[in-house]
């Protein structure tokens, strides 16, 4: 158990008491408000895909067609932009409940996660506005619409 603070010394005027936590925040935002601070980012390596979003399924009127799924991409806005993406990979990354087997099960225990994917490819632009149709190995669950997408920027055609 912690050890008892006095009243008095808990709470001076103008600086409520905190724990370590408040102390390591403010230290944060205060570099990042000071040009001279530098900040130590989470992320070492650059992203490599970019974000997108599932807008629905390519549909008729009465129908909807579960394999094409429509993905909107981030500053991807004309049909020339889309057809920059195809043969992409598209990746749906999600949590389930329970831990299922993967690669090294029993030798790296650390690598053992509830994280699945669902990967597919852009087959094509969809319409002139720089929607994406892409094909998944599994069909995208439906739930997954307005959820977060990953369209990779690899394989690269450059």
């Amino acid at each position: 158990m912690a050890p008892a603070v006095k009243k008095s010394i808990r709470r001076t005027k103008g600086t409520p008491f905190m724990g370590e936590a408040h102390f390591a925040r403010a230290k944060t935002i205060s570099a990042l408000k000071s040009k001279l601070g530098k900040v130590k980012r989470d992320r070492a390596a650059p992203r490599l895909y970019v974000k997108g979003t599932l807008a629905g399924y390519k549909r008729g009127l009465w129908g909807t067609n579960h394999r094409t799924a429509l993905v909107r991409a981030e500053l991807v806005n004309t049909k020339e932009d889309a057809l920059w993406y195809v043969g992409k990979r598209v990746a749906y990354v999600y949590h389930g409940y329970t831990q299922k087997r993967c690669v090294r099960w029993s030798k790296a225990p650390a690598r053992r996660s509830n994280t699945r994917a669902i990967w597919g490819r852009v087959i094509k632009p969809h319409g002139g506005s720089g929607m994406l149709a892409c094909r998944f190995k599994k069909n995208c669950p439906a739930n997954a619409i307005g959820k977060r997408m990953r369209v990779y920027l690899y394989p690269s055609r450059i």
